[in-house]
């Protein structure tokens, strides 16, 4: 391989066709005279040399004569055989290696003739994208070697899990979410379609190492909660967020609340329904609260009778655990009130508790610009660090993404889409667009602080445990019947 060119931080370089095969995402090093580049491997295509194509229609108009013998005393068409099939690698400048450091901030390139490139050895790369700490999470294959992050650059971080579906999101999330619990940490789970009870097993249906530290909860089921303790300002966030109530109606309702306080010493659901049929208001007010207060009793999420008290639920994860809360049989509204009440509870517990990682699968179904947003921009005071996972990364708010700290990109082909990540993402744009629309199913390619801002793409490991999440197949059923 030789160096063609170098244009702001894209590198060319010419490679023959017999050279070692490259992946999109391997790393190369470019020495000379004891200093080396770091360089990534974004794509390959053929040399666009002068005359190519008048060659290349001449061989074809040319083809029904190919019987007859050619003389070629110097070999002068093997030369320009191979000429013609010669490579451009197309690379991303990484870096200058200086003393083992990676530098961005010094200029220097190697000689073009003498310069010597070949493959870097994964155990370089692994090093140097290596952030501090010890608790290791084994994430999978790079470069035909193993690749490890740190769970502790996922400590007080935003992530972000995204790509297509079927493309291995849920898998990574899983890993993730097992990994911290076997840490010692406390995860609070959003799971849309009922999959991560199955982590409580082994593929072959034993009981695994984490059944008694993971926790599945059903609202409306085993997980119902009292209105008291909710509290006013809880309540007061989901009939703003979940049910758009105007600010009046906000007003009467706390009015309301302390009146059913002061007369019954409790609040109940049952109680602030009668109040509000009985007291003096406005009537279309009357009717706006009457008619979100029914739809919360509806839910049969809020029970004054048998209540479960998240505070007590967390006590019993105290050296680490998942608290999953199934959301598969909830409604759309009935999702968000759930989701609003523990993001609401959660940042009132954790002033004086240790913090917890909290992961949103389908976060685009309930991440709006209510209480997310605050608690993005407040999450390392309030000590709820999110991982969301999303097929659609549009639909999550341009503050996320500038939040974010590391990000987990799965395939993507959608021109749009691809726009919309190349923006966000803290590495440049080019790279986003031309590795991830060829990655295949289980790899990804990983940006932020978790490979010390070193993009990496690895081919995530298998799990051990009941991952669930399969597609369910019709013509798969019927031959098992």
């Amino acid at each position: 391989m030789k160096i063609l060119s170098k244009n702001n931080d894209t590198i060319e370089l010419l490679a023959s066709p017999d050279e070692e095969l490259l992946e999109r995402g391997d790393y190369l090093v470019i020495e000379d005279n004891g200093r080396k580049l770091l360089v990534q491997v974004i794509d390959i295509e053929y040399a666009d040399l002068p005359g190519i194509l008048e060659d290349t229609l001449r061989e074809l108009s040319s083809e029904d004569v190919k019987k007859i013998s050619m003389i070629d005393p110097y070999s002068v068409g093997s030369l320009l055989a191979k000429l013609r099939e010669a490579r451009l690698i197309i690379a991303k400048f990484r870096g200058v290696l200086i003393n083992g450091e990676l530098r961005n901030d010094v200029l220097w390139l190697p000689s073009r003739l003498n310069s010597r490139i070949y493959k870097a050895s994964p155990s370089l790369i692994v090093e140097l994208s290596k952030s501090c700490g010890r608790r290791v999470i084994l994430m999978g294959e790079f470069m035909g070697d193993w690749f490890t992050i740190n769970a502790e650059s996922l400590d007080g971080r935003l992530t972000i899990i995204t790509g297509k579906k079927e493309m291995g999101k849920s898998h990574l999330a899983k890993l993730l979410v097992t990994s911290l619990v076997e840490y010692g940490a406390r995860v609070v789970v959003f799971d849309i379609n009922g999959e991560y009870k199955g982590l409580s097993l082994k593929i072959d249906g034993s009981e695994s190492e984490l059944s008694e530290r993971l926790m599945v909860l059903v609202p409306g089921e085993n997980f119902k909660v009292s209105i008291e303790e909710a509290s006013l300002k809880t309540l007061l966030d989901i009939l703003r967020y979940v049910y758009d109530t105007p600010s009046s109606s906000l007003r009467e309702f706390s009015r309301i609340w302390y009146l059913v306080e002061r007369t019954y010493k409790k609040v109940t659901l049952k109680g602030l329904i009668e109040a509000v049929s009985k007291t003096q208001m406005n009537e279309s007010i009357r009717e706006a609260l009457l008619s979100r207060l029914l739809s919360l009793e509806s839910l049969e999420f809020f029970d004054d009778g048998e209540p479960v008290s998240l505070e007590e639920l967390f006590r019993d994860l105290e050296y680490g655990g998942a608290l999953i809360i199934d959301l598969s049989r909830s409604l759309p509204h009935g999702r968000r009130v759930v989701v609003e009440y523990v993001l609401s509870r959660l940042s009132s517990m954790l002033k004086n508790s240790l913090p917890v990682f909290l992961l949103a699968e389908e976060a685009h179904l309930y991440l709006r610009d209510t209480y997310w947003d605050d608690l993005v921009t407040r999450m390392r005071h309030i000590g709820i660090f999110p991982i969301f996972v999303t097929n659609q990364p549009d639909m999550i708010p341009d503050s996320v993404y500038r939040q974010a700290d590391n990000i987990f990109l799965f395939n993507f082909t959608n021109d749009s889409d691809l726009d919309y990540l190349a923006k966000a993402s803290r590495v440049d744009a080019e790279t986003v667009k031309r590795i991830v629309k060829a990655l295949p199913q289980r790899k990804c390619l990983v940006i932020g602080r978790v490979v010390n801002d070193l993009p990496i793409v690895v081919k995530v490991r298998e799990l051990m445990l009941k991952t669930m999440g399969e597609t369910k197949l019709f013509f798969t059923s019927i031959r098992e019947q």
